[in-house]
């Protein structure tokens, strides 16, 4: 059969490298187009890749955690699906003996009782299907692992080879734990006392997904600390917006509004949406605001696109759309692409103030705290109440300055005082 290669695929615009996180199946595993093969990361998101044909995996010539540019060769296939006339004057091929169905699951070894890793889950039956990856039940089989025992964390339940890795692991640790407690021999020295143990060897919390999560926001949070950056902080007056929101406004969040100005103070000053490239600010004719949204995996940022184009309730529907969608984990790679500005909303988690770090190449970073009345002093020294919220501006000091973060706060503020300016 023809040698075909399964290239690292182009999952969004602006991807030009990805990393294996997860091989699904194993060389000489069969595969039938539509398949999943492997999860393939890049940036925050993991996508599943599927096979266009039907085939046998050959080789797999990158490995878990390797980076690949787009287009270069993940693992080999063999398949005639390629070869689109085939032998045409070849006779008819002989038919084959049917072969007996392979058992969908390997006899369960016979544990003692006194091993506690054999028991099987009580809410899962022996008669019920088991959905597994080839590439899992092969190591499961090795390992002796009852795949009934294990959880499946992929689509409608299927258990990954991680799953069966990560019971294996645990499986060991039960079992280690007996010898490790047993006590010393009588004639055995009295023990020293134990060496504190380095923090590098614990455990690390979360699984997988997660620590990938958080060290794809390191390498984002470490090259922020290379930019030279400063935040200044305001109090936004939204006493109109407040009334406007009763009425016209009704239903629409803080959230939208708050973003439609940030868009719209980004659009009047082209250096605040631009990219520092060293020798200059790049300009960016589009306007994307990186929405941070809190999920059960960490923190996403879909971009929303130019929001200033757009009705302020078309926009208050994308941005609620848009957030259901990465909290229930529907995650498209291209709703991460064209940021060019951030807002992050904590207001309502009862935060008042905080300081958003930037998000490279994006100049500036909009916090935003709790929307609330509090009180306020007028010109005449009269004591009053102003439903406001605190803003903090964080700004990439190599594209603009501390008066341009002043400035580009009070046009947001003059937006947010006049609705008629807002909706035009």
């Amino acid at each position: 059969m023809p040698r075909v290669p399964l290239n690292m695929p182009k999952m969004s615009m602006t991807m030009e490298f990805g990393t294996i996180v997860e091989w699904l199946v194993g060389p000489g595993d069969k595969i039938s187009n539509g398949d999943a093969v492997v999860v393939v990361t890049t940036d925050k998101v993991d996508m599943e890749v599927e096979a266009t044909f039907d085939g046998v995996m050959e080789e797999i010539v990158a490995g878990e955690g390797a980076q690949l540019p787009v287009g270069e060769p993940m693992a080999y296939l063999q398949t005639e699906t390629a070869d689109l006339l085939g032998d045409l004057f070849a006779p008819p091929p002989e038919p084959e003996a049917k072969a007996a169905p392979e058992p969908a699951e390997p006899a369960p070894r016979r544990v003692e009782p006194a091993t506690p890793a054999s028991d099987v889950s009580p809410h899962v039956t022996s008669a019920e299907p088991i959905r597994a990856v080839p590439l899992a039940r092969r190591i499961a089989a090795e390992a002796g692992i009852d795949l009934r025992t294990v959880t499946g964390t992929g689509p409608s339940r299927t258990i990954r080879a991680r799953d069966v890795r990560e019971a294996i692991t645990r499986r060991d640790r039960v079992q280690a734990a007996p010898a490790a407690s047993a006590p010393a021999p009588a004639a055995a020295a009295a023990p020293m006392p134990a060496a504190p143990v380095p923090a590098q060897t614990g455990e690390l919390l979360g699984d997988d997904k997660i620590r990938r999560m958080r060290v794809a926001t390191a390498n984002v949070m470490n090259a922020s600390a290379a930019i030279p950056q400063f935040t200044v902080f305001r109090v936004l007056d939204l006493g109109r917006l407040a009334r406007a929101r009763e009425t016209s406004l009704k239903g629409v969040s803080w959230t939208s509004i708050l973003v439609r100005a940030y868009a719209l103070v980004l659009r009047e000053m082209p250096h605040l949406n631009g990219y520092w490239v060293g020798n200059g600010v790049q300009r960016n004719d589009r306007i994307g605001v990186s929405l941070a949204v809190d999920t059960p995996q960490g923190l996403l940022a879909p971009v929303v696109s130019d929001p200033d184009q757009i009705t302020l309730r078309q926009l208050d529907r994308t941005v609620r759309e848009l957030a259901e969608k990465i909290k229930a984990g529907q995650i498209d790679p291209n709703l991460f692409a064209g940021g060019t500005g951030t807002v992050s909303n904590l207001g309502g988690m009862g935060v008042d103030r905080f300081n958003a770090l930037l998000t490279p190449p994006q100049a500036t970073a909009l916090s935003l705290g709790a929307v609330g009345r509090r009180p306020v002093v007028d010109p005449d020294g009269e004591l009053g109440v102003q439903v406001a919220c605190e803003a903090g501006l964080t700004v990439d000091h190599r594209a603009a300055d501390g008066a341009d973060a002043a400035r580009a706060l009070d046009l947001m503020q003059t937006f947010l005082k006049d609705p008629v300016l807002l909706l035009a």
